[in-house]
């Protein structure tokens, strides 16, 4: 494994807290909010030392010999934010992943769907058709973005048809 970030230890502790918690029907705690900002600190400071450092999340995964499930925590933690109705936090946590990788070689689209889903919760629509324009031009080859901005334009035709 690279370097050992001491933080790694403090990511495990809280991951297993947020997992045991989950257990007993605690949806979303303080330790789902800590364990992302100690990825995205971990991230941070590894990047200032080597820029070239996990560019994608797959990466990450091998580089932590798949220790951690670090996509499936994301994934999670996005879930338990929807679970609470935190659509502004699901929009921020899912840009910082966003903009944290390249998706060159993988897809962001389970976490810009989530962003996109949100967005539209919230009711800002315009900004969630932004966003997939967004989507679309960072990652023109991914058929996700293209249904997701199909199913904007269908369901705004829908609404106007009423």
């Amino acid at each position: 494994m690279m370097g050992r970030n001491p933080k790694w230890d403090n990511f495990a502790e809280l991951t297993a807290h947020c997992y045991k918690a989950a257990e007993y029907g605690n949806t979303l705690n303080e330790c789902w909010h800590d364990a992302f900002d100690v990825l995205m600190e971990i991230m941070d400071e590894e990047r200032k030392a080597d820029a070239g450092f996990a560019r994608e999340l797959g990466d990450l995964e091998k580089l932590t010999d798949f220790k951690y499930n670090i996509e499936g925590l994301i994934l999670d933690y996005l879930d338990r934010l929807w679970i609470a109705g935190d659509y502004e936090k699901i929009c921020v946590s899912g840009d910082r992943i966003i903009h944290t990788f390249d998706w060159r070689v993988e897809s962001s689209s389970p976490i810009r769907i989530k962003v996109m889903n949100a967005l539209i919760k919230m009711q800002k629509r315009d900004a969630a058709e932004a966003y997939c324009r967004e989507w679309i031009k960072a990652e023109p080859e991914d058929v996700n973005a293209v249904i997701a901005k199909k199913a904007l334009l269908t369901e705004a035709e829908r609404k106007t048809e009423c």
